[in-house]
């Protein structure tokens, strides 16, 4: 059991590298690959959760909501959920909100699900929560608050967990050597984001924003 815990979080730690950042820069189309992305990018996406004034706040929450949405929602939507979590963030931030419990992810995830028409298999529950959200502990100390806040997590560190949960689940991984890191199949698209672009093309624009609304209520934002 631990050797599979740290295979897989092995296999959260690779992909975030090659997909996480590219998501923030990059609009996700379900029949291509991300592109390579330069290895600072991390580094910044940590930099930006340093931010405590507004408008450092406000350009960190612009970066993980476009990561969230990409281009399904429009522009007009990005914003207002842009202005919604960083004011939430804001607030966490001050004491002056509650802050998100893994169990608010996983149930904002699996209402996406259903929402979306996935399979039952896509369901995620806490333990999937918790995996997703420490892999990312080493790489972006001032994002994931694990120790800090136990099983609770800021808003914006909410919407990452969820983003890399999209990313993530139902992704099957590569037979590697025993001596090598677990990664993910390349040529494999994320199930979740695929079915969330199919989705994204096949209902309107009003549908799609009424989704990321309802996540972000879930989430209290």
């Amino acid at each position: 059991m631990g050797e599979l815990w740290r295979c897989n979080l092995n296999a959260l730690k690779c992909l975030a590298v090659s997909l996480v950042i590219g998501l923030a820069l990059f609009p996700v189309q379900a029949a291509s690959q991300p592109s390579p992305q330069p290895p600072n990018m991390m580094d910044m996406l940590n930099k930006e959760a340093k931010a405590n004034d507004i408008a450092g706040i406000h350009a960190y929450s612009q970066d993980l909501v476009r990561m969230l949405v990409g281009n399904s929602a429009g522009p007009a939507t990005a914003a207002s959920l842009t202005d919604r979590l960083a004011r939430a963030e804001f607030m966490a931030r001050n004491g002056k909100r509650k802050l998100i419990p893994e169990a608010d992810i996983a149930q904002a995830f699996n209402a996406l699900m259903t929402e979306i028409g996935a399979p039952n298999s896509l369901a995620a529950n806490i333990d999937a929560v918790h995996s997703n959200r420490i892999a990312f502990e080493s790489s972006l100390p001032a994002m994931i608050s694990q120790k800090e806040n136990g099983n609770y997590c800021n808003p914006g560190e909410a919407v990452f967990v969820l983003e890399m949960m999209i990313e993530n689940v139902g992704r099957p991984l590569a037979p590697t050597p025993d001596s090598a890191p677990k990664t993910f199949v390349a040529a494999i698209n994320p199930p979740v984001r695929v079915r969330l672009e199919q989705f994204s093309a096949n209902h309107s624009r009003s549908e799609v924003t009424e989704i990321f609304n309802r996540l972000f209520n879930v989430f209290r934002i």
